[in-house]
């Protein structure tokens, strides 16, 4: 019982919510739209008329934890700015302004980019850049290695390890950087201008200033005074970013009084800090929905249902690109739900839902607002327009996802065959299509075929996308499937395998897309007869999607067949059993008696 093959998902583009982004892969990827709404006669309640919310909600796990982060981010920045406001250093933030040499536009780069060279020319650079800032501090009158300290209390870096007036970090780890280039910087190493750094810690302005007089000596390229403009959590420094015998290195400076509750908000900076990413007007906009929408202090139930009070579309629509972003899915429904409400005629609103609804698993929910979506554009904007296609092509994904291959192949090809003419063979919504199609034959049992479309799709991405882009790899692991229902086991294996270690490092190990790459290595293993090893990455993938996902979610589903299927290939049947029965109530009723994955479960 291999793998379905999976459509993809992939992160989405911050975009001004003033702007619309079509998705450049259906249906994962959320609209975000403005005012260009397909209306018919407004029924219902508007954003200029009040609209009570009738949301009924019950709070997983999941969305009481984002929640709960949400709530405690709020209340860390509060806290941090509160504390800041009586020792900011005034003077300072006046007399250093941030600035940056980058060229106009452009972002600071190191002169090599392979990671390799330019992590050995980091660790080359290292004693000069610590001498270099032992002679800094010094110069301001401090004792490097003296311990920060702030009301009594030694200020600490980790629970274990105090700060000192000077603390030369570690060299940024390999794991770090390359998540970093993956994640934030297009796969350009040259980006990494934090290999090398450190933090000097001082007591008071008049420190701080000594020391920023002294650092006026070096090669500064590039200074974020984030005592005036702070970070998201509310922290406050000054980041430099100084060249030193060619390489770019970061020096922080801290004050000891606002870094001693930095321990707080760096928690959440760690959760956030993707979301919070751009520039300081996109930060400061978000950091103001959520001080309109998150009560940090209410019980979940009461935060969440004072939000949902709001008659304020824009201010619902950007915490439901926020949780999207989170990949929250139901937090996302109950959310679309509300804009639902507000303005019930606005399209993308039930679009966006679907794809929610979709990611839960809940497909014949999804089908009947896509459905609703299609019917209307198919008479105000016509059969061949591009968010039309958008409906009818996720409308083909719930179908595939309930079973229905032959429907959801039609559905696909006829998107396929408009997109190629309208769009050209190579852009992403026609592949998309393509991938869909090829997706839908392997299922019916045309895996030659299958292979031959996700190939294509495979080709064309590795040069437009490049080989490690996620896209490409959806490509590269469908057509692993497909090779190993054709009995191509070991070559299936190694693609899968392929996929896997790369979106480990890029989109980290219990992601969604990650975990059915591993999925797919566990069947294939399976079908060599290793069935000891298959069972273990079956758990594995079960054990994360159970907490991620729910333990009735098709994907967790699959993982608890699959590893059922190995415990009877080893012998186990009493267990296997069980589990298959398990598997079989809930896809009785959260797919239907008829649908191809209950009957085999029942077979099984």
């Amino acid at each position: 019982n291999p793998a379905c093959m999976t459509v993809g998902r992939e992160k989405s583009e911050r975009k001004r919510l003033s702007f619309r982004k079509f998705p450049d892969l259906v249906p994962y990827k959320i609209i975000l739209t403005a005012r260009i709404f397909l209306r018919v006669i407004n029924m219902g309640c508007s954003s200029s008329k009040a609209c009570a919310s009738t949301i009924n909600f019950d709070l997983n796990s999941e969305t009481r934890k984002n929640l709960e982060n949400l709530q405690g981010l709020t209340r860390a920045r509060n806290n941090t700015l509160q504390i800041a406001a009586e020792v900011l250093p005034r003077k300072y933030m006046n007399r250093y302004p941030s600035f940056s040499r980058a060229p106009p536009g452009g972002e600071l780069r190191q002169l090599e980019g392979k990671f390799d060279d330019l992590l050995s020319e980091c660790e080359n650079v290292l004693p000069t850049f610590r001498q270099t800032l032992i002679n800094i501090v010094e110069a301001a009158g401090l004792v490097p290695d003296e311990i920060a300290v702030w009301d009594g209390k030694e200020v600490m870096l980790t629970p274990e390890t105090p700060y000192k007036s000077l603390t030369i970090g570690p060299l940024k780890s390999r794991e770090r950087c390359d998540e970093k280039v993956a994640n934030e910087y297009d796969g350009d190493y040259s980006r990494l201008v934090d290999i090398v750094r450190a933090s000097i810690v001082v007591a008071d302005e008049d420190q701080l200033i000594l020391v920023a007089e002294a650092l006026q000596d070096l090669d500064i390229v590039r200074l974020k005074n984030r005592f005036k403009e702070p970070v998201f959590t509310g922290y406050c420094d000054a980041l430099y970013n100084v060249k030193i015998d060619g390489i770019i290195c970061e020096v922080q400076l801290h004050v000891s009084a606002i870094v001693a509750y930095k321990e707080e908000s760096h928690h959440y900076y760690g959760f956030f800090r993707s979301f919070f990413a751009g520039n300081v007007p996109a930060c400061k906009n978000r950091i103001d929905m959520l001080e309109r929408c998150i009560d940090p202090n209410a019980d979940l139930q009461t935060a969440l249902e004072e939000m949902l009070k709001t008659d304020d579309e824009y201010l619902i629509r950007g915490m439901c690109v926020l949780v999207y972003e989170m990949g929250d899915w139901y937090l996302c429904e109950v959310l679309c739900r509300r804009m639902c409400e507000i303005d019930p005629d606005e399209l993308a609103c039930k679009n966006n839902m679907a794809v929610a609804l979709n990611k839960q698993g809940k497909y014949v929910q999804a089908e009947a607002l896509y459905r609703q979506c299609w019917e209307v554009q198919k008479k105000t904007l016509g059969e061949d327009h591009p968010e039309t296609l958008y409906s009818l092509n996720g409308m083909a994904v719930v179908l595939f996802r309930q079973g229905n291959y032959v429907q959801a192949e039609a559905l696909h090809r006829q998107c396929w065959e408009v997109q190629k003419k309208t769009l050209g063979e190579h852009h992403p919504e026609t592949l998309h299509s393509l991938n869909g199609m090829a997706n839908a034959l392997s299922c019916q049992g045309n895996n030659v075929q299958a292979e031959a479309l996700h190939r294509q799709c495979w080709e064309v991405r590795k040069k437009t996308l490049g080989e490690d882009h996620p896209k490409t790899l959806i490509s590269l692991n469908n057509m692993a499937v497909a090779l190993s229902r054709q009995g191509n086991y070991v070559q299936a294996e190694a693609l899968h395998r392929q996929c896997w270690e790369v979106q480990k490092k890029t989109l980290g190990e219990d992601h969604p897309v990650t975990l059915r790459s591993l999925n797919g290595m566990a069947v294939a293993l399976f079908r060599q007869g290793n069935y000891v090893q298959a069972e273990a990455l079956h758990r594995q993938c079960w054990e994360v999607q159970k907490k991620t996902l729910g333990e009735h979610h098709p994907e967790t589903l699959h993982s608890l067949n699959g590893m059922a299927n190995a415990l009877s290939s080893q012998g186990n049947y009493v267990q296997a059993e069980a589990l298959h029965q398990q598997c079989w109530e809930v896809r009785k009723k959260t797919l239907g008696e008829d649908h191809p994955e209950t009957l085999i479960s029942l077979n099984n």
